[in-house]
């Protein structure tokens, strides 16, 4: 059995990474993209990300997967350094959120 993965350039999904509404957009477009592939591989070109538009798109992202099923589909690649911790925690915060108490 192969796996699809599909390979996309954050700047296909959105020209700035700052507002949540940006966020949002993108997020959507990720959704569609998974609906249609096993798994999706996002190359940030080493941009910084706003915590609004990392929550809304990663953060958010993570929380409607599942944290197991996000690791398992979604790569995300070339984040910048001052990014990848503001993006960790985003979708461990959003993931913790979503889950049953």
């Amino acid at each position: 059995m192969t796996i699809a993965i599909f390979s996309v350039g954050i700047e296909d999904l959105a020209k700035e990474l700052t507002t949540r509404p940006v966020g949002a957009q993108a997020r959507a477009q990720l959704l569609a993209l998974l609906d249609e592939h096993d798994g999706i591989d996002i190359d940030f070109h080493n941009r910084s990300l706003t915590p609004s538009f990392a929550d809304e798109c990663i953060g958010q992202l993570a929380a409607q997967l599942g944290l197991e099923d996000f690791k398992q589909r979604v790569k995300l690649r070339n984040l910048s350094a001052s990014s990848r911790p503001l993006v960790k925690h985003v979708i461990l915060t959003r993931c913790a959120a979503a889950m049953p108490h």
